[in-house]
């Protein structure tokens, strides 16, 4: 039977990053959390690992309405007076009502140190650190997985970074995906990845996809609930035979670049 592809569809980026040399080990908690660990904080506890509709892959972190304020980190190493970009994939909720403080849920709170491990600062407080939020906090994103992106010079001391996350009581907060790379993300028009994945878009037994190279494709329900999720190679198929008939969503995740599909299953 012919086969039909397509290379239109939901794309959910607007730009592809090219791979760098992510310093972050285990970026998307995949090993759950190896090389990550509770704090800065005294008495902070370690994150969840969840499976529930990661931002790519299989797993991600997650605090779930926290009792206190909490958090996480992974001391990464550096070089001083240096360009980096530090980036990653966020969701974060409120149980507090509308007319309240909502925001003061999740923020990005990282330092730099030298190598006695004694912090080190490019502003005399938070209220002008990116890595610390500029002393706020990240915009509620309930439902979309959202990017922030920091870009910095290190301290001309500096010999490592905590990148740190911290959670805060009556919301919850989700993570995925902590890039940090020396200088800026090579970026490119989303259309040259986009064009390069094509798959059946009217699926029997097999799901087959043509890839311009070894990607994660997860496979998600009308409902948002993940129903499969593999690791797959330009020409390899996904055996859908044990999904029923419907529409679903397929997502082709290469680590850097994330795009889009929807297909039917008859």
């Amino acid at each position: 039977m012919k086969k039909i592809f397509t290379i239109l569809g939901l794309v959910s980026a607007t730009t592809i990053m090219f791979a760098q040399t992510n310093l972050v080990q285990n970026p998307g908690f995949e090993s759950d959390l190896t090389s990550w660990a509770a704090g800065t904080g005294s008495g902070y506890t370690a994150p969840a690992i969840l499976t529930t509709n990661p931002h790519s892959g299989l797993k991600l972190a997650a605090y779930e309405l926290p009792a206190a304020t909490t958090g996480f980190y992974q001391n990464v190493a550096i070089a001083g007076n240096t360009q980096y970009t530090l980036t990653f994939w966020y969701k974060a909720s409120t149980t507090r009502p509308e007319g309240t403080t909502q925001n003061n849920i999740f923020r990005l709170w990282s330092v730099m140190k030298d190598t006695t491990g004694t912090p080190v600062y490019n502003s005399a407080t938070a209220n002008d650190d990116p890595l610390r939020s500029n002393n706020g906090y990240l915009p509620i994103a309930p439902t979309a997985w959202t990017q922030h992106t920091v870009v910095f010079t290190s301290h001309p001391s500096a010999a490592s970074i905590d990148v740190a996350f911290r959670s805060y009581g009556s919301g919850s907060s989700y993570v995925d995906d902590v890039q940090l790379v020396q200088g800026l993300l090579a970026v490119t028009d989303v259309s040259a990845f986009d064009k390069s994945v094509k798959m059946n878009t009217v699926v029997g037994n097999e799901l087959r996809l043509i890839l311009p190279g070894k990607a994660t494709v997860n496979i998600y329900s009308a409902d948002g609930r993940l129903v499969s999720s593999n690791r797959v190679d330009n020409g390899q198929a996904i055996n859908t035979s044990s999904m029923t008939k419907g529409n679903y969503i397929v997502t082709v995740d290469n680590g850097s670049a994330k795009v889009s599909r929807k297909v039917i299953k008859n």
